[in-house]
């Protein structure tokens, strides 16, 4: 893994600090030496061993000496021997493998003391448990005499003999702990510091002028989003005013520069610094403010910088102005959008022109021809997979009464309000028109003879049972309707052919008496002819005249 720059320069810098701190404690010794420390300890420890040895020897207690040493000996894991010597060699007490351990003081490493006692006066101490003579003087100090023998005391050195033992020491801690603190100083340091210095002067002027030349705007960010170059065209997408060093920004600060929709969250050049990925055409616009109105539209892209062994070492990000562009494309989408809105409003013409065309305006139904139009394709197609459907005709009886006795006005009325009926009794798919003047025909797909029969029935007594409603006369006008049903078979060639014969029904009910239905039969006319007026008296006048009951069914096969 190969370490960036910052952390490169921490190191060398780091050592050759540590390099001039051991150089200087060489020279002027600023660390405190832990084998001197412990010397000095040593021969403090000793020479009071030393003072208590001289008080029991000016007693005489050779059994105290003994036990002191050993006590000391066993009460200290540094101290490895303790032996009382003579001035002539012989030793005359120890703690410990002395003879073994004592090296005189001879190794480099050896921290042994040795403290001198001397006699005050008198003769000399003979003999290892007591000798005659005067009392002993300590090495610290009393009254000056002749060397009676030395204490010495051995002490072991292992902890500094080799390199773990060094390591634990107070000066190679100091240094570790210096080494800790320089390097995250330098660390931040060079980091803070690098953000403000200028790559852009070590770019040669060569690679500016190119990148000034584009017109599209160029920079060049780190893998943290800094700015390292930029080109005058990048430079003049700016707001006014706006007279900042782009170098050593990071570019996410821009707040002029922001995605023109909300799809992108972060900045793109650190996405594809996370990934390794290019990414093209994304949208932006310059605003001056976060309010603002868009002043550039500009499409974004990103791609990785690579160095020679692979490593990432940046983005190259290119805007390119689509200002005309998308100006342009937002005036097309006016267009569209009118284009729509007319387009709209021409459907509702048309649909208006349509229903003017194809319905009658005082009934609302289906004038002449566009009721053949539509009726024709539905006989065409029970007649092709043999599927029923039904015609049925229907008249409003002695009409001409009602116009000449209540006007034409209250006519209309009659009309409106007989077509209301029929159209409350229809299903959707039905055919509903207004054949002429009183006259009206429906076509029934999927019907049969009884379903038409029972329809018109139905229909018949919705007209007698009207009672004037909607009408100016009120219940002094009483209308009834005459309905003739016809239903398609292999002899009728067309839908003309089966509204003809529809129509020769309602005739026949006419001749019947009126205000009832007749269903097509062979023959139809000979038995119309035949049969007796049943109703001569006129229906659609004052109620003096009695009419049929519009509850009781009055249909006739004839």
């Amino acid at each position: 893994m190969r370490l960036s720059a910052i952390p490169r320069m921490t190191m060398g810098l780091v050592s050759l600090a540590v390099l001039l701190l051991l150089a200087a404690d060489l020279l002027l010794g600023l660390f405190p030496s832990e084998a001197t420390a412990r010397k000095e300890l040593n021969a403090r420890l000793a020479h009071g061993l030393a003072t208590q040895v001289a008080a029991l020897l000016q007693r005489r207690d050779w059994s105290a000496v003994e036990q002191t040493l050993r006590a000391v000996h066993a009460g200290s894991e540094d101290i490895a021997s303790i032996g009382l010597r003579r001035a002539d060699g012989r030793l005359l007490a120890r703690a410990g493998p002395h003879p073994e351990t004592w090296q005189g003081g001879h190794s480099a490493w050896a921290l042994d003391v040795t403290v001198p006692l001397r006699a005050t006066g008198g003769s000399g101490i003979g003999g290892a448990q007591g000798a005659s003579g005067t009392g002993v003087a300590g090495a610290a100090g009393g009254a000056a005499g002749r060397d009676w023998g030395q204490l010495e005391v051995a002490y072991r050195a292992a902890a500094l003999k080799d390199l773990p033992g060094w390591l634990l020491s107070g000066p190679a801690r100091l240094v570790l702990l210096f080494m800790l603190v320089a390097s995250a100083a330098y660390y931040l340091y060079l980091r803070r510091m690098l953000e403000h210095l200028d790559p852009a002067a070590a770019v040669p002027d060569r690679v500016r002028n190119a990148f000034d030349t584009l017109v599209e705007g160029v920079l060049v960010v780190d893998l943290q989003g800094r700015i390292l170059l930029v080109n005058k065209a990048f430079e003049a997408l700016r707001p006014p005013g706006d007279e900042r060093p782009l170098v050593g920004l990071r570019a996410q600060s821009l707040s002029w520069l922001q995605p023109a929709d909300g799809g992108i969250d972060a900045a793109p050049w650190l996405t594809t610094a996370h990934h390794r990925q290019s990414a093209r055409g994304l949208r932006f616009v310059v605003r001056d403010g976060h309010d603002a109105e868009a002043r550039a539209h500009v499409t974004l892209n990103c791609s990785p910088l690579l160095d020679e062994q692979g490593g990432l070492r940046g983005c190259l990000v290119s805007l390119g102005d689509v200002t005309a562009l998308e100006l342009s494309h937002q005036q097309l989408m006016l267009v569209l959008s009118d284009l729509a809105m007319s387009r709209e409003e021409l459907e509702k013409k048309n649909q208006a022109l349509e229903l003017l065309a194809n319905h009658d305006p005082l009934s609302g139904c289906l004038n002449r021809r566009a009721f053949y139009s539509l009726g024709q394709a539905l006989f065409e197609r029970a007649a092709f997979d043999g599927s029923p459907l039904v015609c049925v005709m229907a008249d409003i009886d002695h009409f001409k009464r009602i116009n000449d006795t209540w006007g034409h006005a209250v006519g209309d009325q009659a009309i409106q309000r007989f077509s209301a009926l029929l159209r409350q009794q229809v299903r959707p798919g039905d055919l509903l028109g207004r054949y002429g003047g009183e006259e009206f025909c429906l076509v029934l797909p999927g019907a049969d003879a009884e379903r038409g029969r029972r329809l018109a029935e139905m229909l018949r007594k919705a007209v007698a049972g009207n009672n004037g409603e909607g009408l100016d006369p009120g219940p002094q006008l009483v209308m009834s309707a005459s309905f003739g049903v016809a239903v398609i078979d292999p002899t009728v060639s067309d839908l003309a052919g089966l509204v003809d014969r529809a129509d020769r029904a309602m005739y026949a009910a006419k001749k019947s008496g009126r205000n009832r239905v007749v269903v097509f039969k062979a023959g139809l006319e000979a038995a119309a002819d035949a049969a007796p007026d049943a109703v001569p008296v006129l229906t659609a006048v004052l109620k003096e005249a009695p009419l049929p009951d519009a509850d009781t069914e009055n249909t006739h096969d004839l």
